[in-house]
C-alpha cells in the first residue's frame, strides 16, 4: 500500500466514528414514536420549583427531544406551554428523565426526534381534558427545522 493510500485510509478510519456521531436523528411524529421506542419508566421524576407560576391549575406543556441509541433523551426543548408559567420547566425535567427500549423494528436503535405533551392537573371530565391538551398541540417538527433545536426560541 502506498504512503498516500495509507494516510487516506487512516483519515477515513479516524473520521468514521465522528461522522456516525453527527448523523441526524429520524424525525418521528409523536403518535409514531412507539414504532421505534417504548417508554419503560414506571414513574417520572421532575424538578418542581417551589412557588412556581401557573402550577396549581390545569395546563400542559409540549416538549421535544431526541431518543438516543442508549434509550435516554437529549436535546430536550419546551415547545409550548399553556398557561404561561413554570409548567414548561417541569415538563422538560420530566422529559430528561425518560427512558426507552427499542422495538423489534428498531433493532439498530436508530436515534429519533419527537415530542410529547405533558398534562398537569387535568379535570376528570374527558371533554375538558381534551380541550386543555389541544391547547398544547403543535405542528409536527423535524430535527432539521431551526425551531426544533434547543438553542432557538420555542413555538408561540
Amino acid at each position: 500500500m502506498s504512503l498516500n493510500k495509507f494516510v487516506l485510509f487512516l483519515i477515513v478510519v479516524g473520521l468514521a466514528p465522528f461522522s456516525h456521531a453527527q448523523q441526524q436523528p429520524r424525525s418521528v411524529a409523536p403518535e409514531n414514536l412507539a414504532k421505534y421506542w417504548v417508554m419503560i419508566n414506571a414513574s417520572l421524576e421532575a424538578s418542581v420549583p417551589i412557588g412556581g407560576q401557573g402550577m396549581d391549575g390545569p395546563g400542559c406543556a409540549t416538549v421535544s427531544f431526541i431518543v438516543e441509541k442508549t434509550g435516554r433523551t437529549s436535546n430536550v426543548k419546551v415547545q409550548k406551554v399553556d398557561p404561561v408559567g413554570d409548567l414548561g420547566s417541569v415538563a422538560a425535567s420530566a422529559a430528561a428523565s425518560l427512558e426507552f427500549e427499542p422495538t423489534i423494528t428498531n433493532a439498530a436503535r436508530d436515534r429519533v426526534f419527537s415530542s410529547l405533551i405533558f398534562p398537569f392537573n387535568l379535570p376528570p371530565d374527558p371533554a375538558a381534558r381534551t380541550a386543555i391538551m389541544e391547547r398544547c398541540a403543535i405542528q409536527p417538527l423535524r430535527w432539521r427545522d431551526p425551531v426544533a433545536r434547543p438553542e432557538t426560541k420555542p413555538v408561540s
